[in-house]
């Protein structure tokens, strides 16, 4: 029987654990026995419910959060990389969980260290992820600043930190692309949804989709598109576009992460109706005219998909960075973080008004109406085990 350990440690939310849930799910049916080692296990208790699959969580990371990060190399060591003490920990910790579990291969979602870990016993291994978690393999690692001109040194000395203290467990490393080293890459992301510029050398593999539970889909009253809003209760652009979405008469459902029931309440109207917990993503995407997001990689592909036209508040780096590439290409208005708040309610007149807007999203679900993310999965779980 094959032995898989799936693994994340960097990053957050569902958008991780759904795709490796399928994943896990795919594994079972071949008959491999399943270990999960996850930085959110509560979560992962959720979404893995009912699975037979061993959880673990692996130590925190102490971040060290100074501003945007110029690459992945800084990224990672924003994340953590910045304490040689916690990296140790971290390495030896991964290392350990290895040869206890002895697995017959490593599939990781934004877990370098384990990716390193498993380098280090020569265990088969891959990574999947979107584009942000799977950078080129380019040395030094490109800019996540298509905005800003940042230099080539500026990029390197970024790159030079990190392997100066990953080297002191892998001391042949050439660059931080070869962390990546001896693993197979799975980009699950369409090339338009990729953070950096499209590649020519690798495959995209799309993404992984599953089908959550979620709470019912109730519109309320009022006239004109329909509007799903799926933000935080920390986003900027929130108050805004509440005002601005209500003042319009639209008939708006949504779900804000984080907000208390009396503000939830509060915001309420009879044009607008807040959902007090998760609702269901493919309904809302069927029904809805007009997406109002922070940027998950996740609800973005389910709305661009649907034929949505979307407006993008990001929250953070990664989601500014996609917001501003599917602009690029026609796929959505975004408000940058150069941009005050306040432009939240132009750019979602402009996501209302826009023919070509709504034509390119249209053309974009034309384009993968046969897609299958199911297959997509199959294919991704065969590779690996193959490889192990």
């Amino acid at each position: 029987m094959a032995k898989v350990v799936l693994a994340n440690e960097m990053g957050g939310g569902w958008g991780h654990l759904l795709p490796l849930c399928l994943i896990a799910r795919e594994f079972i049916q071949h008959g491999c026995e399943v270990s999960l080692i996850c930085r959110d296990r509560e979560r992962a208790e959720i979404a893995f419910h009912g699975l037979a699959v061993a959880l673990e969580e692996p130590p925190a990371w102490q971040l060290n959060r100074t501003g945007f990060s110029l690459n992945y190399a800084q990224n990672l060591w924003g994340n953590g990389y910045w304490d040689p003490e916690t990296l140790d920990l971290h390495f030896k910790w991964w290392s350990e969980r290895f040869r206890r579990l002895k697995p017959s291969f490593i599939l990781t979602d934004y877990a370098p260290t384990a990716l390193l870990a498993a380098m280090s016993h020569y265990i088969p291994r891959g990574a999947f992820g979107t584009g942000f978690t799977l950078p080129p393999m380019l040395t030094p690692m490109p800019s996540l600043h298509p905005w800003l001109p940042v230099s080539n040194e500026a990029l390197l000395m970024a790159e030079e930190r990190v392997l100066d203290s990953i080297r002191k467990y892998t001391p042949s490393l050439p660059s931080i692309a070869d962390i990546f080293q001896g693993a197979l890459r799975f980009l699950e992301i369409f090339p338009e949804m990729d953070h950096y510029e499209y590649r020519l050398t690798e495959k995209y593999s799309g993404p992984a989709l599953g089908s959550a539970s979620g709470s019912e889909v109730k519109w309320p009253e009022g006239s004109g598109s329909r509007v799903f809003i799926y933000l935080s209760s920390a986003n900027r652009c929130l108050s805004d576009l509440i005002r601005h979405i209500k003042k319009l008469g639209l008939p708006a459902l949504g779900y804000i992460r984080g907000l208390p029931e009396d503000y939830r309440k509060e915001m309420e109207s009879p044009t607008l109706r807040l959902s007090g917990d998760l609702l269901d993503l493919d309904r809302a995407a069927s029904e809805c005219q007009i997406g109002v997001t922070q940027g998950g990689m996740h609800t973005t592909a389910k709305m661009l998909l649907a034929g949505v036209p979307l407006l993008i508040c990001p929250e953070q780096l990664e989601q500014t960075l996609l917001g501003f590439r599917l602009q690029q290409m026609g796929l959505c208005r975004y408000v940058s973080f150069f941009s005050g708040a306040d432009k939240a309610a132009e750019r979602f007149d402009e996501v209302c008004q826009s023919l070509e807007l709504k034509q390119n999203v249209r053309d974009f679900a034309s384009k993968y109406a046969r897609y299958d993310a199911a297959m997509t999965v199959k294919a991704i779980a065969n590779e690996c085990l193959d490889a192990s």
